[in-house]
């Protein structure tokens, strides 16, 4: 198809995106939706956040402590890279996402407390420089959780008090996804280091975690990143007073897994103005509490960006069974405009 829009379209935005609804039968949801617009805001913001200087400089640190504990295994697993470079493998690794989004899916992934999950494509490809993102891997959305944010958004408006409400639980739901296309995004840095290779040794090893729930044997790449950027790992808590369609109240949990809520106005900012947004780590308000004071207070985890097992026991994406979905260039400037216009039918490109 031609490209009728100026060269600089799509600068910072977001190429080569689209989105399958699992099946059987499989389909591509359609991009005049309300779930495509949102959804490509939450992967344009989720790429953003590991973009700023502060996310960019936590993945290298990620990339190098990676590195050096795949070198002490004792295994055939090998680095093909060089560790002196990974700074650069950061930079090329985001430029590629940017340039050819990764294969996204909305699924139903076993519950509400699971916001999202990556999954990678085996593949022989072992080049740091052609990184192709489709085959290298995906993220998968909680179809459950993406139906909620439409409920709240249709019902998001400035003049009603319940109206208001719910444009700050859309809100929230946007600040949700973002933060989990971030932290399956590093999930997927771990595969383009490993490049294509899939023995369970590829994986985040075991001392790569951070309050980690299934005990010392897995590690948690997403969760140790979100510890460094964020000051600690995020967590959503159910809002006892509130009905069943709330995102819940988002925490940042520190290496004692005291809870601190994150500041209102810190979501907001996010979400309104990713581009200048700048505040790692998060801001946060009120008290630090305790597993008991939590359940004293009626705070109900309703989940965390950590999935229980993809990430270290090689769970893999089907090319063949998702199918292909046709692929839209969007700009900067139509994504940033969806928070304060949930409505709006995104202006793109379609590529494919």
């Amino acid at each position: 198809m031609n490209n009728l829009m100026p060269r600089d379209f799509t600068i910072n935005g977001i190429q080569r995106f689209g989105i399958t609804l699992a099946g059987p039968p499989c389909e591509p949801l359609q991009e005049n939706t309300e779930e495509f617009t949102w959804l490509a805001f939450a992967a344009h913001a989720g790429v953003s956040i590991l973009e700023k200087v502060a996310g960019r400089q936590v993945m290298t640190t990620l990339g190098v402590t990676l590195v050096q504990e795949w070198l002490r295994g004792d295994s055939d697993f090998r680095f093909l890279g060089d560790l002196a470079r990974m700074a650069e493998y950061v930079d090329d690794f985001l430029c590629a996402i940017r340039g050819n989004f990764p294969r996204v899916v909305v699924d139903s992934l076993g519950g509400l407390d699971v916001i999202a999950e990556a999954r990678r494509i085996p593949s022989q490809d072992h080049s740091f420089s052609k990184y192709d993102p489709k085959r290298a891997g995906g993220i998968y959305y909680n179809r459950s959780q993406v139906s909620q944010m439409v409920s709240a958004a249709r019902e998001a408006n400035g003049t009603s008090r319940h109206g208001r409400k719910m444009s700050a639980r859309f809100r929230t739901f946007l600040f949700m996804f973002a933060i989990a296309t971030a932290h399956e995004l590093t999930h997927l840095f771990v595969g383009y280091l490993a490049q294509g290779q899939d023995s369970t040794l590829s994986y985040t090893p075991p001392t790569l975690s951070y309050l980690n729930y299934t005990g010392p044997s897995r590690g948690e790449s997403g969760r140790w990143l979100e510890s460094l950027l964020f000051g600690g790992s995020i967590e959503f808590y159910r809002d006892s007073l509130d009905d069943d369609g709330q995102a819940g109240i988002p925490y940042i949990l520190d290496s004692n897994a005291l809870a601190r809520k994150i500041e209102p106005s810190c979501v907001r900012q996010l979400v309104t103005n990713i581009r200048d947004f700048d505040t790692f780590p998060f801001t946060t308000t009120g008290e630090a509490l305790t597993v008991e004071e939590r359940r004293e207070k009626g705070l109900l985890s309703m989940g965390s960006i950590y999935v229980n097992a993809s990430q270290s026991s090689g769970a893999h994406m089907r090319s063949r069974w998702e199918g292909p979905a046709p692929l839209y260039d969007i700009s900067a400037d139509e994504l940033c405009r969806v928070p304060l216009e949930p409505r709006r039918v995104l202006v793109k490109i379609r590529v494919v």
